[in-house]
């Protein structure tokens, strides 16, 4: 089927509609913060409480927090809560890890590990709770190549998980969800 030039602009014209549309309308993929206070600039991030058995799960999660404030060009993360307008603060209440799958000698292939975490961001003057969540959750699946020593992997997957985390918190910040 043979198409006219009519036919052809057309459909250029309306495709470069579209795209002049999504381009114009102001829309952002990643939410910026627009309903938080212009003055909170500077975020302390807190070292975070640990509740769990398992070792350094707080500094891995505090980590990612402190990643996702200096990702954002909106805020700067300071290193003291006296300088700061806003404080991120939060507890790991839970850290389970499961196994998904056996190797044939009985060795865990693969496994799950889940995180529950309450955090808080609220504002230094005041402590006005800009947002709050007490069951944030997330998990990661991942693959125990060598089960004599799952530790490693289980270190790799706890920073995955501590990112994707923060990540997700960071941004129902920013779009007051």
């Amino acid at each position: 089927m043979k198409t006219t030039g009519y036919t052809f602009r057309m459909r250029h014209a309306a495709l470069l509609a579209f795209v002049l549309i999504f381009v114009g309308c102001g829309y952002a993929f990643a939410p910026r913060g627009e309903s938080i206070d212009p003055a909170i600039r500077n975020i302390y991030v807190e070292p975070f409480g640990n509740k769990t058995a398992h070792a350094e799960v707080e500094n891995f999660m505090r980590t990612a927090f402190i990643d996702q404030v200096l990702q954002n060009s909106r805020f700067k993360a300071v290193g003291d809560s006296a300088k700061a307008h806003a404080v991120i603060s939060g507890n790991i209440i839970g850290l389970n890890t499961v196994t998904l799958s056996y190797r044939q000698d009985i060795l865990a292939a693969e496994e799950r590990m889940t995180a529950l975490l309450e955090v808080v961001f609220r504002e230094t003057e005041g402590g006005k709770i800009i947002w709050a969540s007490s069951r944030l959750t997330g998990n990661v699946d991942y693959k125990v190549s060598n089960a004599a020593n799952p530790l490693p992997f289980r270190k790799q997957a706890l920073r995955k998980l501590s990112k994707d985390l923060a990540e997700n918190a960071f941004n129902m910040m920013m779009s007051n969800f």
